[in-house]
């Protein structure tokens, strides 16, 4: 099927794209993958911003975890 559809001399074929990065970056615009680049060029600007980030994160992280499991020994420890 796949024959049918591509001509016998693939050099035949014209080149389709005459900037590779531009059309990789335009397939990744306009894919499902668009909110994960987003986010990670938002992530990559604030990147002046890590050594203030990161703790505050793991310490939000650190906080909510123990929380949560002490909720659940409680919940677990009732009769």
């Amino acid at each position: 099927m796949l024959r049918k559809l591509l001509p016998s001399d693939l050099a035949s074929l014209k080149k389709a794209v005459s900037n590779p990065r531009a059309a990789v970056d335009q397939a990744f615009d306009e894919s499902p993958l668009a909110p994960m680049r987003a986010f990670w060029d938002t992530l990559r600007e604030m990147e002046v911003w890590w050594p203030v980030l990161i703790p505050v994160l793991l310490l939000v992280f650190w906080r909510t975890y123990h929380r949560e499991r002490a909720a659940l020994g409680a919940e677990r420890d009732q009769p």
